[in-house]
């Protein structure tokens, strides 16, 4: 082997070198990846129970998005399991626009669900409180409430309703060429800029039914939710397909001026009874035993404000479990409202859990405070709790240190409850 072989030899083992090393690297790179990304939480083990409690969370459509996407989701899930919660009720209808993957929403606002892949985020909620023995009932959080700039709104601004003056919101603020993400946030933050999908028209009924069913078809969950959202401000229903509903079946007088009419009143509630009928019975042929729950606020309120007669509702057999929301900032409100609600007679004929407010996200309850709201609705015997929401009960926003709530849940819920259906 001559001198000019030897030095040869060398160059091509030393530039092997580097890219045999750099070979190994990317692999160990893989390799931890995958563990990380596949490993997940470990099943919570815990005492069983001989009850039935509700005991339920509701989780914000960022809460989930932000734990699926940052690979937290198991740790998240298992967190609840650990301290004997059963319910997990993640918002899946938000802001006009879906947390899934909605083939139902494609079609009906001609634009893509979701952009990016792995975009599934009830899938993975579902997959994990499975995991973990908790119930999921996706909470279509906004009902017939939907920004007016949101791709339904603007794909069919028919099937919005007004009010009197013509409005499609009660509030109307000027779009005042804030940039789109700042505009988003004062929707998202302050409720304003929102229309209302109009319960009579039947495209908008069939969306409704078509939106819910197609979840109850595709996922493995024990229920759907629907709140004080599925309803109509009693400022809305002098858009012009509802006033000639109206005038055909009362010999073509229009509708009372006076919002607060009762027969008009009346005739409007009707029309959502008859939508919650059609959901009802859609939801029930698509899965049979599949749970409709309802979180409203206070039956008088909720007729009063938004005429959700869900008292009738209840009667009629058209829901399955009710959590009222009863977000009181002391006792004696609470108290108040879980004796004299007007809901009490209702826990005969289904489940009746309240839900109690864990406050804003800067300011939450302390955790002692949420612990006797908890223990006076036991005391009231109703057949559950759900706190609202995960992100200020049990995040960062909540109002206690880790530890304060740990024994705060240990001592309220020391074994698990498996709720029926």
């Amino acid at each position: 082997m001559n001198e000019s072989q030897t030095v040869s030899d060398l160059e091509k083992k030393s530039r092997s070198f580097p890219a045999s090393w750099l070979r190994r690297g990317l692999l160990a790179g893989l390799s931890f990846w995958l563990v990380i990304a596949l490993w997940q939480a470990p099943i919570v083990r815990v005492a069983q129970g001989a009850d039935s409690e509700i005991r339920g969370v509701w989780m914000t459509n960022f809460g989930a998005s932000l734990m699926y996407y940052t690979t937290q989701l198991d740790e998240t899930v298992a967190n609840l399991a650990q301290h004997r919660l059963n319910t997990l009720y993640p918002c899946v209808w938000n802001r006009g626009r879906p947390l899934h993957p909605s083939p139902v929403f494609d079609k009906a606002s001609r634009s893509p669900s979701f952009k990016l892949p792995f975009q599934d985020v009830l899938s993975g909620v579902v997959r994990q409180s499975h995991r973990q023995g908790l119930r999921v009932i996706p909470w279509f959080e906004y009902g017939l409430m939907i920004p007016v700039r949101s791709p339904i709104a603007q794909q069919h601004p028919d099937w919005l309703t007004t009010t009197q003056s013509g409005a499609g919101t009660v509030t109307l603020v000027e779009q005042s060429g804030l940039l789109s993400p700042v505009s988003d946030l004062k929707e998202a933050v302050s409720g304003i800029d929102q229309g209302w999908l109009n319960p009579l028209r039947p495209e908008v009924q069939q969306f409704l039914a078509d939106l819910i069913v197609d979840v109850v078809k595709r996922y493995p969950v024990e229920g759907i939710q629907l709140d004080d959202h599925f309803a109509l401000p009693i400022e809305f229903g002098y858009d012009s397909y509802t006033v000639e509903r109206y005038r055909a079946t009362h010999r073509g007088k229009s509708p009372p001026k006076e919002v607060t009419n009762p027969e008009w009143m009346a005739w409007r509630a009707d029309q959502l009874t008859q939508l919650m009928s059609k959901i009802s019975r859609a939801v029930r042929a698509a899965r049979p035993g599949v749970l409709i729950s309802l979180s409203p606020n206070a039956p008088d309120y909720a007729y009063r404000k938004s005429l959700q007669d869900w008292r009738r509702w209840v009667k009629l057999g058209l829901v399955d479990e009710v959590v009222v929301q009863v977000y009181r900032p002391d006792l004696s409100g609470l108290k108040a409202e879980l004796e004299g609600g007007g809901f009490r007679d209702l826990s005969s004929q289904v489940p009746i859990a309240i839900g109690l407010y864990a406050g804003r996200f800067l300011s939450a309850k302390p955790i002692q405070q949420l612990q006797r709201e908890v223990e006076t609705v036991r005391s009231s015997q109703y057949s559950g709790v759900s706190f609202f929401c995960w992100e200020t009960t049990f995040w960062l926003f909540k109002g206690s240190s880790q530890t304060q709530v740990e024994r705060s849940f240990a001592k309220l819920f020391p074994t698990a409850s498996r709720p029926s259906g």
